[in-house]
């Protein structure tokens, strides 16, 4: 299925040739929904309330927010592919880059994902990348596919 070049632009935003980041609305609304929930701990617990299951998720989502907030998958005109996943990152060179691919996230009903195929026959997944399900969300993986695809054969997928 060919994939219109002007419609990977909405792949990538930076000045890099490949920059994969979460949505723009995933990258906003999970800071405000962040502060929203720990506005609920500066004000003062009425009758010396036990506030510390509250704190723990609050702290809990905090990391889990601030880790997607780093999410990427970054390519540099010099060949090096930064890829931050949730608790992960690795940088890599175009020639351990075999190819790309769309599969199954991992685990029970985890979603689809890209697929770095590397060199040494493991596979990478891009965290950024991960989608519930493939319906809907195979047309944005597969325009990710081909921005990884071009930035592989030396091109710069970003058009302008």
């Amino acid at each position: 299925m060919p994939v219109d070049a002007r419609r990977i632009r909405s792949v990538t935003t930076t000045d890099e040739p490949l920059a994969i980041r979460p949505p723009g609305w995933a990258r906003v609304l999970g800071p405000v929904f962040l502060a929203l929930w720990l506005s609920v701990f500066l004000v003062r617990p009425a009758h010396d309330q036990v506030l510390v299951p509250g704190v723990v998720i609050a702290l809990l989502v905090a990391a889990v927010v601030g880790r997607m907030l780093l999410l990427s998958v970054i390519g540099s005109g010099g060949g090096r592919l930064t890829v931050r996943n949730h608790w992960s990152t690795r940088t890599l060179v175009r020639d351990e880059i075999e190819g790309v691919e769309i599969d199954r996230a991992g685990g029970t009903g985890r979603g689809w994902a890209l697929w770095l195929r590397l060199t040494d026959g493991t596979r990478l997944r891009l965290d950024v990348t991960e989608a519930p399900f493939l319906g809907p969300s195979s047309a944005t993986l597969e325009r990710q596919a081909v921005a990884v695809r071009i930035w592989l054969d030396g091109g710069y997928p970003a058009f302008r």
